[in-house]
């Protein structure tokens, strides 16, 4: 059996695409809400609707936020299982799911600058 049908590798993508699809459904979600700030972090509340000055602008980039992650997420196995080091494979692996999670925390603070009052 070849390198991308071994056990590991099916599993692996499984895994990773289940979260992967998990985090773009979330994305998803976010931009398709129309009523009320939709939250960034689980731990906290979302913004009140009166907290922010475009709703739909505010739910429709956190929702491209998770998109991107979920992308990012995919991506970065794909590009771990074409490289032939296994150092590089898991940089690739683990830089898809934890390289852009500071980008995310920086996008959502631009967004709470640019949209809350």
């Amino acid at each position: 059996m070849n390198d991308f049908m071994n056990t590991e590798t099916i599993f692996g993508l499984v895994i990773v695409s289940f979260v992967a699809i998990i985090m773009i459904l979330i994305g998803l979600f976010q931009i398709l809400k129309k009523d009320d700030p939709v939250g960034f972090y689980n731990v906290i509340d979302p913004p009140k609707r009166e907290e922010i000055s475009d709703v739909l602008q505010w739910n429709k980039k956190h929702g491209m936020i998770w998109i991107i992650y979920g992308v990012c997420i995919e991506l970065g196995f794909w590009l771990g299982f074409a490289c032939p080091n296994e150092v590089l494979q898991v940089i690739f692996m683990m830089g898809g799911i934890i390289i852009p999670l500071p980008f995310m925390v920086i996008g959502h603070q631009y967004l709470v600058k640019k949209y809350a009052k």
